[in-house]
């Protein structure tokens, strides 16, 4: 943001002109400041730590993962000539966008209203096994993103630049953590709800994201219904040493 001083009359200036200028800048400061697009964001979710998780994570499995990717998009390309990998700017950590890699599996992908072929990132609750598996196929390459540091394995689903601006506050919890391949808001706060970004970010710890993790992997084979929906509550105090909840959905 450039800042400009305020131009001086011609007349020499004395004490109380001073005063004047020194007023009228702090009130042209304030006002700059006011309509500048700051958003602040706290220090990366979990570090170095959850980093080197990630990907350990993804080089090590990379042998079963790449040839099922492969394998898929290859099925594809046979169905549909069209082109099967993907590419959309998101936004990650600290406000910086970069390109979110993604599979196309459907023959005929119905596009968004901006043109794009989108790709969910938060399993719907109730969907069937196959839609699971074809929406997890989909998420593979952003096992590309993991390696080069623009995702993590956990976290908030991956927004566009213009689904980031009219979240206010919410955005310093988002832009604190890297997007995620397996989302969060099918269990923390739901699916559109800002406050999932606060949750998570406050009771975030390695077990938070390996419950996430394994939730959303036992859900791909899992035919029966889902009795136990994991929930997550702030906790109280000597409750929980990870900071959350976790609650057992009893039966209907």
């Amino acid at each position: 943001m450039l800042i400009q001083l305020p131009s001086g009359s011609s007349e020499p200036q004395g004490p109380q002109n001073a005063d004047q200028t020194s007023t009228t800048f702090e009130a042209g400061l304030r006002r700059d400041l006011a309509s500048s697009p700051i958003v602040s964001y706290d220090a990366m979710l979990g570090g170095v730590s959850k980093r080197a998780v990630d990907l350990t994570v993804a080089l090590i499995t990379a042998p079963a993962w790449l040839p099922v990717m492969l394998l898929a998009a290859g099925v594809a390309k046979v169905r549909d000539r069209s082109p099967v990998f993907l590419k959309h700017e998101r936004v990650g950590y600290g406000g910086r966008s970069f390109d979110c890699f993604a599979l196309r599996i459907s023959p005929v992908a119905k596009p968004s209203e901006d043109g794009e072929q989108t790709v969910a990132n938060d399993l719907p609750g109730k969907a069937s096994r196959g839609v699971k598996i074809r929406n997890a196929l989909e998420r593979l390459p952003q096992l590309f993103n993991v390696i080069r540091g623009e995702m993590a394995l956990v976290g908030p689903s991956p927004l566009k630049r213009e689904q980031l601006e009219p979240m206010k506050s919410a955005r310093r919890y988002y832009l604190s953590a890297r997007p995620g391949i397996v989302g969060i808001s099918t269990i923390i706060g739901g699916s559109g709800d800002p406050s999932q970004y606060k949750i998570y970010a406050m009771s975030w710890a390695p077990t938070t994201d390996a419950l996430i993790f394994w939730d959303g992997l036992r859900s791909l084979f899992d035919r029966r219904e889902e009795l136990w929906n994991p929930s997550f509550e702030r906790a109280q105090p000597k409750q929980s040493t990870s900071g959350i909840v976790v609650r057992r959905r009893s039966e209907p």
